[in-house]
């Protein structure tokens, strides 16, 4: 009998010993590359484990279980244990990436397991809005982000402030990252705040089209990726060529997109058309409106004024030119015949839409070229991308000529090593005319002021009739009489 229940105890340390199963294998994905990291999981038990480095596992569960592998951004994948000791998972990539976020170095990590706020904005929100700079182009796209243009001229700098300013003596432009790289985000001035000329940003060198994706991490969380220079947030930007660097191409393709759209002045000032150039309604060329009325009668009219009824001009409502009344010593009166003005010609007095004349209807032109794709086996994806940009700004002598090229690519060797890397090229003309700070009668420094001196010109200035530049010495000519004032088509060309 003692002997018989040796027999049994025997038998059944035999049957325990043969129902558990250690098994060893590795986790792929669809191409063969290791994933480090994903789960192993006996189904419905809380027994499990992670893969290492290469892949690898090991587990042990029961004969005839169910084991599952998972990572994020792959499908699951589960297998019945039917006497195997090897077991390898290959997974499919699923459609969980939307919710996953790269945040430094290529590192991708699900949204809500982050500690700190992250708007996404993806290539087709940004396509729906063909401006050159990416700054603009984020207006209205993710929110606590606060974006200011310098002025309304293209290529202008751009200010990006993300939940407000965090300090009063240093900058608080937040951090770009770029395909992995930190990118400057000043803004390229000028001269003083009185006297300085419009700046660009180094966005314009970044091509909107050529963008796969674009994140924003708030807050100073941020900042423990990127160290201090964070500390504003971080605007994480993966171009087309970045992301099929990183594997993420699966198919040959050729994309085409082009867009047209014009540019006009938003806002007008009202002008009246009552009164023109001088002084408690005495005529004087002056840089005001408080001259003589522009009707003949009345205590204000035209009537009065021996320079306009025709006292000194011979024809009533015109005056003499003021080319040819202007001081010798502006070098004006010798270079009429040079300039078309004959001594006696006339100017008539009356109101003249020199602001609105002025200025032009521009036009944005952008075109991009995206050639991506994968090798048969997945083994090799690249990116091409060629962009240029034509904007045309609605100020005359404003202008934004850019064109950039970026390749990108990545190889998985023989060893499971991938190498991978980008490049991206750009060339930007920016022209703008001279925006120094303006006070009424002329810039407030030393500079120059292209709106000052065209906003305040009097209504009875015909500003696009006068010629502009003295073609012996190639300065300025203008209507005041001591040529005091610059001549804003001068200040353009």
């Amino acid at each position: 009998m003692k002997h018989l229940y040796y027999l049994m105890a025997l038998m059944l340390f035999a049957q325990v010993a043969i129902a558990q199963r250690t098994i060893t294998g590795n986790v792929t994905d669809d191409q063969g590359v290791p994933l480090p990291g994903a789960t192993v999981l006996q189904v419905g038990t809380s027994n499990g484990t992670t893969t290492d480095f290469d892949g690898n596992y090991s587990i042990t569960v029961e004969d005839g279980a169910s084991i599952s592998a998972s990572f994020v951004g792959y499908e699951t994948s589960t297998i019945v244990v039917n006497g195997q000791d090897q077991i390898n998972f290959s997974l499919a990539q699923g459609n969980q990436l939307e919710e996953v976020i790269v945040t430094s170095l290529g590192i991708k990590r699900e949204k809500q397991a982050l500690g700190y706020a992250v708007s996404e904005v993806s290539n087709e929100s940004i396509e729906q809005r063909a401006e050159g700079d990416i700054g603009r182009v984020l207006t209205g796209k993710a929110s606590g982000v606060q974006i200011t243009n310098q002025s309304g001229l293209s290529g202008s700098g751009t200010s990006i402030v993300i939940r407000g300013f965090n300090s009063f003596s240093q900058g608080n432009q937040p951090l770009f990252i770029v395909d992995g790289i930190p990118f400057s985000s000043e803004t390229n001035s000028q001269g003083s705040f009185v006297d300085g000329n419009n700046g660009s940003s180094r966005f314009l060198d970044i091509d909107p089209n050529n963008i796969e994706s674009v994140s924003v991490l708030k807050g100073l969380a941020a900042a423990t990726l990127y160290g201090t220079q964070g500390r504003n947030g971080v605007i994480l930007i993966t171009t087309k060529s970045g992301s099929s660097a990183s594997g993420e191409a699966k198919k040959n393709e050729i994309t085409i997109n082009s867009s047209y759209f014009n540019v006009d002045f938003a806002s007008m000032p009202d002008y009246q058309n009552q009164y023109g150039n001088g002084f408690d309604q005495a005529f004087g060329w002056f840089f005001s409106n408080w001259g003589p009325s522009f009707d003949e009668g009345g205590p204000a009219g035209w009537g009065g004024q021996s320079s306009i009824n025709g006292t000194l001009s011979g024809t009533p409502g015109f005056l003499r030119h003021p080319y040819t009344t202007a001081s010798s010593a502006t070098g004006i009166p010798q270079i009429l015949d040079a300039i078309g003005i004959a001594p006696d010609a006339l100017y008539e007095w009356k109101p003249y839409d020199s602001v609105g004349e002025f200025f032009r209807t521009g036009h944005v032109f952008s075109n991009n070229v995206n050639v991506r794709g994968a090798s048969s086996d997945g083994t090799v994806n690249y990116n091409i991308n060629y962009g240029n940009l034509e904007d045309v700004g609605f100020t005359p002598g404003n202008s934004v000529n850019r064109n950039t090229i970026s390749f990108g690519g990545n190889a998985q060797l023989t060893n499971n090593f991938v190498v991978g890397g980008t490049l991206n090229f750009a060339q930007t003309r920016f022209q703008t005319p001279p925006v120094a700070a303006g006070y009424g009668s002329n810039v407030g420094g030393e500079g120059a002021s292209v709106f000052a001196n065209v906003f305040y010109t009097p209504r009875s200035v015909d500003l696009m009739g006068l010629p502009y530049q003295n073609p012996v010495t190639g300065e300025s000519i203008y209507y005041r009489q001591n040529n005091s004032i610059q001549h804003p088509l001068w200040t353009v060309n």
